[in-house]
C-alpha cells in the first residue's frame, strides 16, 4: 500500500504495481534497500539461513523507518568454502554478480536512482563491491553500502571480540544476533556441554590471534594469508571462533542492532537531501 508516496508495506513483492508507482512518483527521493546473505552451515546450533534471515530483518527495519522499498532478491550467496558441510547452497560468482546487476538494472529502468545495499555474509564481499562499481557505470544509478557506526562502545567491544577470538562465524556475535532476531530457529542444545574450539590451525598461527602483541598488525595479516580455503579444512563443527557461543548476549546485540539501524536511517535521510548529480540524470 502507498498513498501520496507514503508506504504502509515495504517489501517490493507485497506492493501492487499501482502502489509501487505511487511511491515512485510521489516520494521525493525514492530509495531501494537491497540486501543479501547466504544459505550455508552455521555450526551445529544456528540455522542454515542465518545470514539471509538477518539480512531480511535488517532490510525491513531500515526501509520501514525511511519510507524505502525493501528488497531481498535471493536467499543463497557465494559460499563455496562451506560446501564441505551438508545443507549449504552456493551461487557461482558470476550468478551472484548477475543477480545483483539484473535486479538493480530492472529497478533502474523504472526510475529508481538511489540504492542502499547491505551485505550480511563475508563471502559475498568482493562480488558485492564489484556490483556497486558496475551498477554505477552501466545502470547510471547511485549505489552505496553504508558501514557504521564504528566508534561506539559496543562496536569496539564486538570488533575486539572478533579480532581476539576470531569470532566471525557462528560464535558469540552471530549467536547473539540469532537469539535476538529469530530465536525460534536456534538450537543451542546441539552444542555439546564440553564444547571446545574444533579448529585445526598451525600452533604458530594460533599465537597470532593475540591482540596484545606489538606486531599484531603484521602477524594477523600473515595468519590471514596462511588460511586454508574451505571451512572443513580447519573446523570440525563449522564454528570459527575460539570463544564459546553459549556466552551469547541477545540484549547486547539488540543495542548494537539499534545503533546500526539508526546509522542507516540517518544516512538515508541525509542522502535524500543531496540532488542527483548530472551524470546520473537521464
Amino acid at each position: 500500500m502507498s498513498e501520496n508516496g507514503k508506504l504502509s508495506k515495504f517489501w517490493l513483492w507485497e506492493l501492487t504495481r499501482p502502489a509501487f508507482e505511487d511511491w515512485l512518483d510521489n516520494e521525493p527521493a525514492p530509495v531501494v534497500v537491497l540486501g543479501i546473505g547466504s544459505i550455508e552451515q552455521h555450526g551445529p546450533h544456528l540455522p542454515l539461513g542465518m545470514d539471509s534471515l538477518g539480512a531480511r530483518y535488517f532490510i525491513h527495519e531500515v526501509a520501514s523507518r525511511t519510507n524505502s522499498v525493501a528488497f531481498h532478491p535471493v536467499w543463497p550467496g557465494y559460499s563455496p568454502h562451506h560446501m564441505g558441510f551438508r545443507g549449504t547452497v552456493t551461487l557461482s560468482e558470476d550468478t551472484l554478480l548477475n543477480v545483483l546487476m539484473d535486479c538493480i538494472g530492472s529497478l533502474a529502468d523504472h526510475g529508481v536512482k538511489r540504492f542502499v545495499l547491505t551485505n550480511h555474509h563475508g563471502g559475498n564481499s568482493n562480488i558485492f563491491s564489484l556490483a556497486i562499481q558496475m551498477a554505477k557505470r552501466y545502470h547510471g544509478v547511485m549505489v552505496t553500502a553504508p558501514r557504521g557506526p564504528s566508534d561506539t562502545e559496543l562496536a569496539k567491544i564486538q570488533g575486539e571480540r572478533s579480532r581476539k577470538y576470531w569470532d566471525v562465524h557462528s560464535g558469540v556475535n552471530e549467536t547473539s544476533g540469532a537469539l535476538y532476531m529469530f530465536k525460534e530457529f536456534v538450537e543451542m542444545w546441539r552444542i555439546p556441554e564440553d564444547w571446545k574450539p574444533s579448529l585445526s590451525i598451525d600452533p604458530q598461527l594460533m599465537e597470532y590471534f593475540d591482540t596484545e602483541r606489538e606486531d599484531y598488525e603484521l602477524v594477523s595479516q600473515v595468519r590471514a594469508a596462511s588460511g586454508q580455503p574451505d571451512t572443513d579444512d580447519f573446523s570440525a563443527d563449522g564454528i570459527y571462533g575460539l570463544n564459546d557461543p553459549r556466552d551469547a548476549d541477545p540484549e547486547e546485540y539488540r543495542k548494537r542492532f539499534e545503533e546500526r539501524i539508526k546509522f542507516f536511517e540517518d544516512f538515508i535521510k541525509l542522502w535524500k537531501t543531496i540532488p542527483i548529480p548530472p551524470a546520473y540524470k537521464e
